[in-house]
């Protein structure tokens, strides 16, 4: 299997592996030039195109969004005993639902994200990162460990209402939901992480259940009591909702979008020095176009609903379709040159790293400004920051998102 030579008998992905771990990207140019075909290994055809991926999700009739993450009780039956006889809910999340069912439940949970939210988090937001920078070690730094991941974990753990104290032990659970919605993880890690995910299942009914009698003000408190209008939603929901939607998307995406735009800035000197120069104009401007350029989820799944086609390429019912933005992104038919980074690209808000249409990331005003923060103090507070000698790059190995393991820095 290989990304770069269309004339081999298995045109495959796997995000897992070498070389589409290390870059994608030579994967999703050769796609792009072929017709839409069937990764064997994910069990779903890989859509690439920019304008096949906008076909597929301006049209929720065609391609439902029932399967755009995988269910948890989907895995092996053994892994499933242990979440059932542990009683482990589990519903549609928000963005697995289809119309009508998606718009209550979305404005509940849409409720957590608001501008009035955003602003009340923005004193924790500027906070955590002055405390996080006074903490680093004289000179160094690695950036996904010491700043980007609890940065984001106290600003979402805020957001939902989990305790800060809690904060490790929940990230060891939302570690869990990720390998239990990957159908490529080992066998024995999904029965450890099910296992695990008992001990969560009754910590977030613990959690419901005092907002219930006491209500604040967060997430789990609209998910319980309702909010825009819309009443609260039942427990299973917002166990599914928080800990997945929430507490998985919010973390993963915002932590990996930070650490890829500081390393665009820093592999760029011309673009540093802008963003020196101009921090309030730049920071944003760079934001996008590494959202862009290096979006931080890989992409969804669809499930067509009846027989169609897509781009001249017929589909049964009950095809897989996954919606792969990474590509889209930087299909050459949108945005020329598509690799660069280019802090002046007039259409780069067309990106699809936070989807779009009716399941377009709610989460997006908050992780723009979570983005923003963390940048503007790290560059104001180490104007001279730079990657440590002899640097390079490393992707953790994730079925939906592509983020570093590390980021060393020097200054």
């Amino acid at each position: 299997m290989t990304a770069t030579d269309p004339a081999t008998a298995e045109f495959d992905f796997n995000p897992l592996v070498s070389p589409h771990r290390e870059d994608p990207h030579l994967f999703y140019r050769a796609a792009r030039a072929r017709p839409l075909q069937m990764s064997p290994t994910l069990g779903a055809y890989m859509v690439t195109r920019y304008e096949d991926l906008v076909a597929v999700i301006d049209d929720p009739d065609t391609f439902s969004s029932a399967v755009a993450v995988p269910k948890i009780m989907s895995n092996a039956p053994e892994v499933v005993e242990i979440l059932r006889e542990g009683g482990v809910p589990e519903t549609n999340a928000v963005v697995n639902d289809d119309e009508p069912e998606h718009t209550p439940k979305r404005r509940v949970f849409d409720a957590g994200f608001t501008g009035a939210r955003v602003r009340a988090m923005l004193p924790t937001m500027h906070e955590t990162a002055e405390q996080l920078i006074d903490a680093f070690e004289p000179g160094r730094a690695d950036l996904v460990a010491d700043y980007a991941i609890p940065f984001v974990q106290r600003v979402i753990s805020a957001i939902i209402g989990f305790p800060p104290e809690d904060t490790q032990q929940i990230q060891q659970w939302t570690d869990d939901q990720n390998t239990l919605w990957n159908p490529l993880a080992p066998l024995e890690d999904q029965k450890a992480a099910a296992t695990r995910f008992v001990d969560y299942t009754r910590y977030m009914q613990a959690l419901i259940d005092d907002r219930r009698a006491n209500p604040r003000d967060d997430l789990l408190s609209d998910m319980v009591h309702g909010a825009n209008g819309y009443p609260g939603v039942p427990d299973e929901y917002t166990h599914t909702a928080v800990r997945g939607a929430a507490r998985v998307a919010g973390f993963d995406t915002t932590r990996d979008a930070i650490t890829s735009t500081v390393l665009a800035v820093l592999q760029n000197p011309d673009i540093r020095d802008r963003v020196l120069a101009d921090p309030v104009k730049m920071i944003p401007r760079a934001t996008e176009e590494v959202l862009r350029r290096d979006a931080p989820h890989r992409g969804l799944f669809r499930i067509a609903t009846r027989d169609t086609e897509l781009n001249g390429v017929p589909l049964k019912a009950g095809s897989m379709l996954l919606l792969l933005f990474g590509s889209g992104n930087r299909d050459e038919s949108v945005f020329p040159d598509p690799d660069a980074v280019d802090l002046d690209r007039q259409n780069v808000r067309d990106h699809l790293a936070f989807g779009r249409g009716i399941h377009v990331c709610p989460g997006k005003p908050m992780a723009l400004a979570e983005i923003r923060v963390a940048l503007e103090h790290l560059f104001r507070r180490l104007p001279d920051l730079r990657l440590a000698d002899g640097f390079e790059p490393v992707y953790i190995a994730s079925y939906f998102f592509r983020g570093l393991e590390r980021l060393d820095v020097t200054w």
